[in-house]
């Protein structure tokens, strides 16, 4: 018995009723179509931010240190990337971080940023006292923040490079205590 070849003749009728069935899902407003373009948009968005950081990367007026911090900025949006365009979930933090735009000087910015982690540390001492009971877990995670905030402040204090991403873990870091206090027995 022979195997059938086929041909891209054979395959036409297939991709016509797939394209048929897209834009089907596309014109009924489909929550699977609405996903397609969501995503889409987020890698169009990924990609945007990808091509500014490494366009910073090589400008010449940017610190070496910088320089690593949007090459690496500039991977996490490609991983990004392709794990949307492969049909991978990617956790909304990781979108998030890829996302996010460093500021193109921290040092202008560093009172207002310095500031900031300061309220965040001392919310972080305040949540220390709290009674967290056999919760140990909890209460060791709340320490490896504040030692994690502690170290940005003093690295902006001190005037050494800081990777944005560091310093935006370090802000975040209140909204993930206030979620481990409120999950607390």
């Amino acid at each position: 018995m022979m195997t059938k070849i086929w041909t891209l003749r054979d395959w036409r009728p297939w991709m016509v009723s797939a394209g048929a069935l897209v834009i089907l899902l596309l014109s009924w407003g489909h929550p699977m179509a609405e996903d397609l373009a969501n995503t889409r948009a987020t890698i169009n968005m990924l990609q945007a931010a990808k091509q500014r950081d490494l366009t910073e990367a090589t400008d010449d007026s940017v610190s070496p240190a910088r320089r690593n911090d949007c090459e690496g900025h500039a991977q996490m949006a490609d991983l990004a990337i392709r794990q949307l365009e492969h049909g991978y979930a990617v956790p909304k933090e990781e979108l998030d971080e890829a996302l996010e735009v460093p500021p193109k000087s921290v040092r202008a910015q560093k009172q207002k940023l310095l500031a900031l982690l300061k309220q965040v540390q001392e919310r972080q001492r305040a949540e220390e006292k709290l009674n967290y009971g056999d919760n140990q877990v909890g209460l060791d995670r709340l320490r490896v923040r504040e030692e994690q905030t502690s170290k940005v402040i003093e690295m902006l204090e001190i005037d050494e490079f800081v990777p944005w991403s560091e310093i935006v873990l370090a802000l975040d870091n209140e909204a993930a205590a206030s979620t481990s206090a409120s999950a607390k027995p």
